[in-house]
C-alpha cells in the first residue's frame, strides 16, 4: 500500500502541474527537466536516450538509471545477439539454455520488457519471447536503451524491473548501401545483411534484411518418436539422427516526413532446432522453437504552442509455435494498440507535464494454459498416459491513463508520475514512481528514485478468472554517478526491490504458487581512458536475496477411466527462489593501435549457481564461469570502404557445466566468426 504521505506528495505534485496549465508562458529550452530533440547524425555522439521519458535527453539528465550500448560499441566488440550485448551490462546474467538465453537483471528472471522501436516484443500468451538470440540482428541496430528499475507509469505492466529498447537505424545512419557477410566456426554460422538509407531533406527512409543459418554445437539426439495414433508407444523409438540448421531472416523499415510523421515496421521469421536432455538419463531429444515478431508502427508529433501532441498506433503479431519430439502446438497473439499524449511545458520551461492515454486489445488463440511434463511420457511401457497440453482462446483489453511531471532548479531535479491500468481479466492496478537528482558541481549527479509496477499474469491465470492480484514489485534505488578528472567515469547503483505476488513459470510446465521476494545489492562501473588509444573498463554486480520458496503443483498425466472419464493426477514440490549468479563481473579494454587496426577484449565472470530437475527431486550446482572473448578490426582491409573483422568468443574454449531446461548442459565452446562490411 502506498503511505499517505507519499500519496499526499504525488498529488500536490499533479495538481501543481495541472494548475499551471492556465499560465501563459514564453517557449524555451527545457533545462535539464526535457531535453530538446537532438537530430543525430553519422559519426555524432549517441548519447541520448528516449525510453525514460519519451523524449530525447541525456542520460545523465534522465529520471532513471540508465545504460546505454551505441552502434560503435557493438561494432568495436564483435556483438552478433541482444544476449551478448546485454551480458555487458552490470546487473544482466543472460543464463544459456538450449532453446535460446534467459534473462536475469538483479536476481530476477524474466524480468525485462523488451521493446523494437518502442513496441513491446511480448505478449498475454507467453512470457518465454526473449530476443537475446540469432532472431534479432544487431547490425542495423543504432542504439540499445536500458531503463534500470520499475517503469510501468510509461510502458504499462511488464515493464517490471525495466526495460529494453532497440532502436533501429534511420536513412541519415546509412545514406547509402551497406552490405555484411559473416561467417564462423564450430557452429557453422553464415549470415548475411544488406541496409539502405537515404535522407532527402523532408524525407527519409531506411530499410534492411538479414539471413542467418547456424546449427546447433550439439546437434545428434537419440529419440526418434513419442506419440503413436495419439498415445506415447511402449517402448518409445530410439535411433540416432542430427538436427537441421536453425535459420533466421528478418525484415526492418522506416520511413518519415519532416520528423514528425513516422511508419516503421518489422517482419521476422525463424526456426530455431536444439537439443534437450532427461537428468540422469542418456535421453536426448529433437526440439524447435518458432517465434517471429512482426508490427507496423505510426507515429505523429505535432507542436501547437506550449504544446506538444504524441499519438501512435500500432499492430503486432507473434505466431508461436513449440515442438519436443513429435510433440507440437501453436498459439497466435494479435495487439492492437493505440496512445496519445501531450506535453505542456510549464514555470518558464523548467518543468514539463506529460498527460496520457493509452488503450490495448489482445486476440489470442491457442493459449497454453497447462502442459504435462513430457519427458515422463518417454518412458517404456507408457500405453495409457497422453501428453495433454491444453490451450484456449482468449481476448484482453487495457485501458490506461497515466501522466508524469518534472522540475529543474539549478541544482536539483524533481519528478513524480502516476499511471492507472484497467485490465478486463485482473485488478485495477496503480503505479507509479518518485524521483529527486542533486547535481552540486558538474562533474557530480546523484539521483534517489523509488517506484512500483505490475506484470500480465500468466494464461492459466487469466482465463475463466477475475480479480486476482497482479505480479507486483516496488523498487529503491540510489545513483551515483562521478567524473574526478575528464578522464575517469565512476557509476555506483544501489538497489532494492520488494516482490509480491511472484508467479515463477517452470520448463516442466507448471506455476509457482504467489510468494514473496527481496531482491538487494550494488552495481558498480569504472571507465578509465589512460591514453587516447586506451580505454579501460570495469563493472560488477552483487546481490542477495530471502523470501518464500517457490511450490509448484503441475498435473503429471491423465487416465482415462472405463467410464470415459479423465482421472489427473498431479505432483507437489519446491525449490529456492532462483535468482541466476550472484555475483558478477565485466574486465575489458579497447586499443586502437593505428588509425585502421583497433582490438578490443573482456573478460565475463558469474559465480556458480543451482538448478533444480525432475520436478525438483535433483538439484545441480554449476561451477564458476570465466568467458574471455576477443575482437579485431581493421578498415579499407582489402579495398577502400572494406572492413574486415574476427571476433573470438570463449578463446581458451572453457566448457563449463550449467542449468539447461531440463537438465545440466555444456556452455559454447571455443567460436570464431570472420566478417566483411561494404559501405557504398
Amino acid at each position: 500500500m502506498i503511505s499517505q504521505t507519499k500519496w499526499r506528495l504525488l498529488i500536490i505534485l499533479l495538481c501543481a502541474g495541472l494548475s499551471a496549465l492556465a499560465v501563459e508562458v514564453p517557449v524555451k529550452v527545457l533545462a535539464a527537466a526535457a531535453v530538446p530533440t537532438k537530430v543525430l547524425f553519422v559519426g555524432e555522439d549517441l548519447s541520448v536516450v528516449t525510453s525514460a521519458s519519451k523524449h530525447p535527453e541525456s542520460p545523465e539528465n534522465a529520471p532513471a538509471v540508465v545504460s546505454l550500448i551505441d552502434h560503435n560499441r557493438i561494432d568495436k566488440y564483435g556483438l552478433r545477439t541482444l544476449g551478448e550485448a546485454l551480458s555487458m551490462v552490470p546487473g544482466f546474467y543472460i543464463a544459456d539454455r538450449e532453446a535460446g538465453g534467459q534473462p536475469f537483471f538483479r536476481g530476477i528472471p524474466d524480468s525485462f520488457l523488451f521493446l523494437y522501436n518502442s513496441v513491446p516484443m511480448t505478449s498475454d500468451s507467453t512470457k518465454s519471447i526473449f530476443p537475446l538470440g540469432e532472431e534479432l540482428t544487431l547490425d542495423f541496430v543504432k542504439r540499445i536503451e536500458i531503463i534500470k528499475g520499475p517503469t510501468s507509469v510509461l510502458w504499462g505492466p511488464d515493464a517490471f524491473a525495466g526495460v529494453v529498447n532497440i532502436v533501429p537505424m534511420e536513412g541519415r545512419d546509412i545514406d547509402g548501401i551497406a552490405l555484411k557477410v559473416r561467417a564462423g566456426t564450430p557452429d557453422h554460422e553464415g549470415h548475411f545483411t544488406v541496409s539502405l538509407g537515404k535522407n532527402f531533406g523532408l524525407w527519409e527512409g531506411f530499410v534492411a534484411v538479414s539471413a542467418t543459418s547456424r546449427r546447433a554445437y550439439d546437434d545428434s539426439y537419440n529419440v526418434l518418436k513419442c506419440k503413436d495414433e495419439g498415445a506415447c508407444t511402449a517402448p518409445y523409438v530410439r535411433g540416432s539422427g542430427n538436427l537441421d540448421d536453425s535459420k533466421y531472416m528478418e525484415t526492418v523499415f522506416n520511413l518519415s516526413w519532416k520528423q514528425w510523421l513516422k511508419l516503421s515496421g518489422r517482419w521476422s521469421t525463424m526456426t530455431n532446432r536444439y537439443v534437450v536432455g532427461e537428468m540422469g538419463s542418456d535421453k536426448k531429444w529433437a526440439a524447435k522453437k518458432k517465434l517471429p515478431f512482426r508490427f507496423i508502427r505510426l507515429e505523429a508529433a505535432r507542436d501547437f504552442g506550449l504544446y506538444n501532441f504524441h499519438f501512435s498506433s500500432y499492430y503486432s503479431k507473434i505466431p508461436f509455435e513449440e515442438q519436443l519430439v513429435d510433440v507440437s502446438w501453436h498459439s497466435n497473439s494479435h495487439v492492437y494498440y493505440s496512445e496519445l499524449f501531450i506535453d505542456r511545458q510549464l514555470w518558464d520551461s523548467t518543468g514539463l507535464l506529460t498527460i496520457g492515454t493509452s488503450y490495448r486489445y489482445n486476440r489470442i488463440t491457442g493459449a497454453v494454459l497447462s502442459k504435462s511434463f513430457l519427458p515422463d511420457f518417454l518412458q517404456p511401457g507408457n500405453p495409457l498416459f497422453t501428453p495433454i497440453i491444453a490451450q484456449k482462446d482468449f481476448n484482453t483489453s487495457l485501458f490506461s491513463v497515466y501522466g508524469q511531471v518534472r522540475k529543474h532548479w539549478k541544482w536539483f531535479d524533481l519528478w513524480a508520475g502516476m499511471r492507472f491500468d484497467n485490465h478486463n481479466q485482473y485488478d485495477n492496478s496503480v503505479s507509479y514512481n518518485i524521483g529527486a537528482g542533486w547535481h552540486p558541481f558538474s562533474p557530480l549527479r546523484i539521483k534517489l528514485l523509488f517506484g512500483t509496477a505490475y506484470r500480465t499474469p500468466y494464461n492459466t491465470q487469466l482465463v475463466n478468472r477475475k480479480g486476482m492480484d497482479p505480479e507486483k514489485i516496488q523498487n529503491s534505488s540510489l545513483n551515483v554517478d562521478w567524473k574526478p578528472i575528464k578522464t575517469l567515469h565512476i557509476t555506483t547503483t544501489g538497489f532494492w526491490n520488494e516482490i509480491k505476488h511472484h508467479v515463477n513459470e517452470d520448463p516442466n510446465g507448471g506455476l509457482s504458487r504467489p510468494n514473496s521476494q527481496d531482491v538487494y545489492g550494488i552495481e558498480a562501473t569504472v571507465n578509465w581512458r589512460p591514453a587516447f588509444w586506451l580505454n579501460l573498463w570495469f563493472n560488477t554486480t552483487l546481490l542477495n536475496n530471502y523470501g518464500d520458496k517457490e511450490k509448484y503443483k503441475v498435473l503429471d498425466y491423465i487416465i482415462i477411466e472405463p467410464d470415459g472419464s479423465l482421472k489427473p493426477f498431479y505432483s507437489n514440490w519446491q525449490t529456492p527462489f532462483e535468482t541466476g549468479p550472484k555475483n558478477l563481473f565485466n574486465v575489458g579494454a579497447e586499443l586502437d593501435l593505428t588509425s585502421k587496426l583497433k582490438l578490443s577484449g573482456k573478460l565475463n565472470y558469474a559465480s556458480a549457481y543451482t538448478g533444480y530437475y525432475d520436478k525438483g527431486t535433483e538439484r545441480f550446482s554449476s561451477t564458476n564461469l570465466w568467458i574471455t572473448d576477443l575482437t579485431g578490426t581493421y578498415k579499407d582491409a582489402f579495398l577502400r570502404h572494406i572492413d574486415a573483422e574476427v571476433a573470438v568468443k570463449n578463446l581458451f574454449n572453457e566448457r563449463y557445466t550449467v542449468p539447461g531446461i531440463y537438465s545440466k548442459k555444456k556452455s559454447r565452446p571455443f567460436t570464431i566468426y570472420f566478417s566483411l562490411k561494404y559501405r557504398f
